[in-house]
């Protein structure tokens, strides 16, 4: 842990606190040819409290009893470990204090991968952020509102509370919505052999040809490559049957059969990436449609962030005669820090310098596009590496 920052007393917004904890890993060949499993043993440690608060401008800090910041930008640490590193995870875990509260005087058992995924909904939700501020970023957009969307709820069951992942409402239908609706006794599919879809992306109706309306329903041959697959399967349903679901729902459903009808049909979601059945045609990637993939993303951020704070509460302290917020764990004040953050005003941007060492993610106002280092040292430590580049190329 770093030495004391600075004496300068902060104006928080909010406090929240904790404990160490020590972690041991047991790893675990579970069959042959299978990749083994990881198990994480923590418990904390009642002897080494700490003291969290978040002040404006620079967020999330560990703090001394007095008040003063011990280690700033707590968020951007999290965002720094690199995705994956069970190791790196658990040294952030034991110099930072678990996320949720865990028992001092037994291990608490918790999958490694169930851990990973719950910490990317955490830079996922805070990419998204970044990615709608300023100049859009549509890909990036595309790919954090789809792994929020479809990647299935986790739940992580502890001795003291049980945590769940915010559970969208798409997320749940797209796994297992499989209703279609019967056209048996249409009479404009009778007419015309065709079936009419109110559509917000339009905003009018669309037309359906009846032959792909059963060949999806059945599992034959479209001509659209994954057409085949289950959750396109789930998607048309919805999107054929859930005519009356309500306005953001609706935009979802609408939003993600038109890209992939037209852009190309999604394989696997998984964090920062998604992978198509054949290659997308991204030249159809319309206006229209980035339209709704904005208004998607701002539902998805709120709705995470209002699933992760909801046990947050206002109380008023009888001392101080102030009023406060009573945060719980370290993962509400992680989720509450992305709250207070000022949308397409303050953004957090990666370090230039890849040696980073200091704040490899760093809170900076959205407007300052020409930013591109935590600190001055940082600069200059990229600046040398470039000249001395250019003399060993010179050579």
């Amino acid at each position: 842990m770093e030495g004391k920052i600075s004496e300068i007393f902060l104006n928080n917004m909010f406090e929240c606190d904790g404990y160490t904890c020590h972690c041991e890993k047991d790893i675990e060949n579970v069959a042959p040819g299978m990749p083994p499993k990881t198990t994480l043993k923590l418990y904390c440690d009642l002897d080494k409290p700490l003291h969290f608060s978040y002040a404006p401008k620079v967020g999330l800090n560990l703090t001394g009893v007095a008040g003063g910041a011990i280690e700033k930008n707590i968020l951007g640490k999290l965002l720094a470990i690199p995705d994956g590193d069970i190791d790196k995870h658990i040294e952030f875990f034991e110099t930072y204090g678990f996320l949720l509260p865990i028992q001092s005087d037994e291990y608490e058992s918790i999958d490694a991968g169930v851990l990973i995924e719950i910490v990317n909904r955490i830079k996922s939700t805070l990419y998204l952020m970044n990615a709608i501020a300023g100049q859009k970023d549509y890909k990036r957009i595309l790919i954090h509102t789809s792994y929020l969307l479809y990647t299935p709820q986790i739940s992580l069951n502890l001795s003291e509370v049980e945590y769940r992942t915010c559970k969208h409402e798409f997320t749940e239908l797209i796994e297992s919505y499989n209703l279609f609706v019967d056209l048996n006794r249409d009479q404009e599919v009778f007419n015309s052999g065709k079936y009419s879809v109110p559509d917000t992306m339009t905003g009018s109706n669309n037309s359906i040809e009846i032959e792909f309306f059963n060949a999806v329903r059945s599992g034959a041959d479209t001509g659209l490559t994954g057409s085949r697959s289950t959750r396109f399967k789930h998607l048309f349903a919805m999107y054929t049957g859930l005519t009356n679901a309500n306005e953001n729902l609706r935009t979802i459903i609408d939003f993600f059969y038109h890209y992939q009808t037209e852009v190309g049909i999604f394989n696997e979601i998984q964090f920062k990436k998604i992978t198509y059945y054949s290659t997308p045609t991204r030249d159809n990637f319309t206006d229209e449609m980035k339209n709704a993939l904005l208004k998607i993303a701002r539902i998805v951020i709120s709705e995470e962030i209002n699933h992760n704070i909801a046990g947050i509460h206002p109380k008023y302290e009888p001392d101080e005669l102030a009023p406060t917020w009573q945060v719980s764990n370290l993962l509400q004040a992680l989720y509450f820090s992305i709250f207070y953050m000022k949308p397409g005003v303050e953004i957090y941007k990666e370090c230039k310098n890849p040696n980073c060492k200091r704040d490899k993610f760093f809170l900076v106002k959205a407007t300052r596009t020409n930013k591109e280092y935590c600190c001055t040292k940082c600069s200059g430590a990229a600046a040398t590496q470039r000249f001395r580049n250019r003399q060993l190329e010179n050579r």
